[in-house]
């Protein structure tokens, strides 16, 4: 079994700056064992409070899998003075005082030096890429889970807007879930959405829209792109009569979204793009609308309950 540790310690002061953190010192240590890549981290502020997190992605078939070649990082900063953070979140959602750290995973995109190119998982560059998606938790003991938690995932592009990429909030502490087809930073953020109408207009609909941005934009052939078309168009029509019973038509727009993903992820590889790699010349058209569908779908089974 092929496992590879990496440990940072390192000042973060530039990014703390950057932030209006109040981090002082970082530790990181990244272990990769097959397809997976744990992070434990354990920041401590200026006053020496510590915030740990522990961060997990699986991958679907990595190449060059390492935690050079994944270069994920982590820093603290001030909720109360980081609008390039808190300027980019989504409506109704803010940073827990409790857990204020953004998790940083950029990929460099240039070939490493030294590389052996002699396992299977790797092809001489140690630039990392992987197919469909990768799924990621993070989780912390600064935060406590509650029953229909308004904790979730968000990630954003470096210097850009989060989106709610949840797809799932599990006991344990808590420990925040959700998956992508492309990489850059990531928060746990809280969410003061209500239940029923303002969540279906204030996420539900978001979600869908992105959802179908992204597949305007994807490259199908047309007979594809019909198909998907059809099914996301039930999907949103479904979502159209929550406005008027939540419940009822989050629950029926379920079936057509599962219809939808088992349609992406059956094509993903063979008439969907699905590849994701460093150098950042592909486009991950598979991973990232089954990204979308599913952040989706969580959403709307938390409507369909009621909660």
């Amino acid at each position: 079994m092929d496992i590879r540790s990496f440990r940072l310690r390192a000042c973060v002061l530039l990014l703390a700056t950057a932030l209006g953190a109040r981090a002082a010192l970082a530790q990181v240590d990244v272990e990769v064992i097959g397809n997976t890549a744990h992070a434990t981290i354990l920041l401590e502020d200026a006053l020496g409070t510590p915030y740990d997190a522990e961060v997990t992605i699986v991958f679907d078939t990595p190449t060059n899998l390492s935690p050079r070649s994944l270069n994920l990082g982590a820093a603290l900063f001030d909720p109360d003075n980081a609008p390039a953070i808190t300027n980019h979140l989504p409506a109704g959602l803010s940073i827990d005082p409790a857990f204020p750290m953004l998790v940083t995973v950029e990929p460099p995109g240039a070939p490493a030096l030294f590389t052996s190119g002699f396992e299977p998982s790797e092809d001489g560059t140690g630039v990392l890429s992987f197919r469909n998606t990768y799924d990621i938790e993070v989780h912390t003991h600064r935060l406590a889970y509650e029953p229909n938690s308004r904790y979730r995932l968000l990630k954003a592009p470096i210097g850009g807007d989060f989106a709610d990429v949840t797809e799932d909030v599990l006991k344990g502490s808590a420990r925040a879930r959700g998956r992508g087809g492309a990489f850059s930073q990531f928060v746990v953020g809280s969410d003061a959405n209500n239940s029923g109408l303002g969540e279906v207009l204030v996420v539900i609909l978001p979600k869908s829209t992105a959802l179908t941005l992204r597949l305007t934009t994807a490259i199908l052939d047309n007979l594809l792109r019909g198909e998907l078309t059809a099914l996301l168009t039930n999907v949103i029509a479904a979502i159209g009569t929550a406005v008027l019973d939540p419940v009822l038509g989050c629950t029926n727009a379920i079936a057509p979204l599962d219809d939808l993903i088992a349609d992406i992820e059956a094509h993903a590889g063979i008439d969907i793009a699905n590849l994701w790699r460093g150098q950042r010349d592909v486009v991950n058209d598979a991973g990232e609308l089954s990204s979308l569908a599913r952040t989706l779908r969580f959403s709307l089974l938390r409507c369909a309950s009621g909660s």
